[in-house]
């Protein structure tokens, strides 16, 4: 861990210049010192410290601030996966709290006390004050499209290595201005519009943009260089004007990222979004650029990876200390995937993608990656149900379209095996997503409750 000492010591040396904005038209670099330092004299008190906070705002300056109190030896914090009132409730029920960091008026379940950012004069921790570099430094939760909410724990080690690797690697500096598609209490959202900008002396826009028109606006109007978005959001994009005559750097993950969506953006822009390939759990893994020809997964640098049984195996500080590892240090991840030319990886399918359909294998990612195909279609989601009493699993399919389903069924019946066509089929104007830009597997499985077991 010695290889980190150096950059948490700089963290924790102080703002290098606090007069810049952190956030533009709001916090400077000294206002999240100064808001992590009044955090540090509020939990102060005996005891105190050893009760976990949840972050529960989309400033990123006070998030922020709150990162770098916990490494000074501050309070552990629970990042939940979305601020609505069932969110936390669910976040509350894995893991207690009693106290939450609040930016705007939130509603908080009964029982949570507020607590507002205080100011104080920052000054470097004592010697042995702050956290260490393995120690738990915060649970992230991941619900949406994975079902019930999961606790993940991060050390200093997970989170702030991979965001000093990505500010490195993608040279966040301090003339970059980030705009952001995806709000920071996703993991994505905090490595690249919190903890990447903020090592990069970067200024970061306000707010969370989610509509097309208003994207394509903060782009054009504002000198935006760098966008961190996701799928959805890319969909929505294409066939929107873009006029970004500062942008230089586009990223996307929490899911695939569709080669048409991806092309149309660079089109535009003349910047092919990065793809980031990775979970929660593990941290980034890999990265591609589909629109630019890098096709194929590239490997980040910094971790080491294998394949196992077609399994994709990864060993990295990034992974979650919660993850069970073998002998050698790699997690098994639940991606099937083989080993390509020039140390690449290429990706086969999730391993719990297969399922029996009438006692033959139908692999549903293959599924749906045809129906995709399909014209008119312009995406997917496909989950196995099984029947009343007991039945057999059956396949069912959301589908992005404005075909009829009859029709759709049609060409479905010449592109797939009979037993692989989805027995159920639901179309919608627009896919159910979280705010994160991920499928809301909730709101999708609503849509078939009625024939549920």
């Amino acid at each position: 861990m010695n290889e980190f000492a150096e950059l948490f010591n700089r963290l924790l040396s102080g703002p290098a210049s606090p007069e810049k904005e952190f956030i533009a038209g709001g916090h400077t670099y000294g206002d999240v010192y100064s808001m992590a330092a009044g955090l540090l004299e509020q939990f102060s008190s005996p005891g105190k410290e050893a009760a976990p906070v949840c972050l529960c705002t989309e400033d990123h300056g006070i998030i922020a601030a709150a990162l770098v109190a916990s490494l000074a030896g501050g309070p552990v914090f629970i990042l939940p996966y979305s601020l609505s009132p069932q969110a936390l409730e669910e976040t509350r029920s894995a893991l207690e709290f009693d106290c939450a960091l609040i930016g705007p008026q939130l509603e908080l379940p009964p029982g949570v006390s507020p607590i507002t950012p205080a100011r104080g004069y920052w000054k470097a921790p004592r010697p042995g004050a702050e956290r260490r570099a393995d120690d738990l430094f915060m649970t992230l939760f991941t619900g949406g499209s994975t079902g019930a909410p999961k606790a993940w724990s991060k050390t200093p080690v997970n989170l702030f290595a991979e965001a000093s690797y990505q500010a490195e690697k993608y040279n966040f500096n301090e003339a970059d201005l980030v705009a952001a598609t995806v709000p920071p209490y996703h993991i994505y959202g905090l490595l690249y519009t919190v903890m990447a900008p903020f090592l990069g002396a970067s200024t970061v826009l306000p707010g969370t943009y989610v509509f097309p028109r208003e994207i394509a606006s903060i782009m054009k109007n504002r000198p935006v260089t760098i966008l961190v978005s996701v799928p959805v959001h890319y969909r929505v994009l294409n066939g929107t004007e873009i006029d970004a005559p500062k942008l230089r750097l586009a990223f996307s993950s929490a899911g695939p990222l569709d080669k048409d969506d991806a092309t149309a953006f660079y089109r535009q822009t003349g910047v092919g979004p990065e793809e980031i390939y990775g979970s929660t759990e593990t941290g980034g893994i890999a990265c591609k650029s589909s629109a630019t020809g890098r096709d194929i997964l590239e490997p980040f640098e910094c971790l080491e990876w294998k394949i196992s049984d077609e399994r994709l195996c990864v060993r990295s500080p990034f992974v979650s200390p919660d993850l069970p590892v073998d002998a050698q240090g790699f997690f098994v991840t639940g991606d099937r995937a083989a080993a390509a030319e020039g140390g690449r990886i290429t990706l086969l399918g999730r391993v719990d993608g297969v399922v029996k359909v009438g006692g033959k294998r139908v692999d549903l990612n293959d599924v749906r990656e045809k129906i995709k195909k399909i014209a008119g279609v312009r995406d997917a989601f496909l989950a196995p149900l099984t029947g009343r009493r007991g039945r057999e699993t059956d396949i069912i399919a959301v589908i992005e379209t404005d075909l009829k389903e009859e029709e759709l069924r049609r060409v479905l019946s010449g592109a797939l095996e009979q037993y692989a066509v989805p027995r159920r089929i639901r179309i919608v104007d627009t896919m159910p997503s979280t705010s994160t830009g991920k499928y809301d597997r909730e709101a999708i499985m609503k849509l078939f409750d009625s024939e549920r077991e």
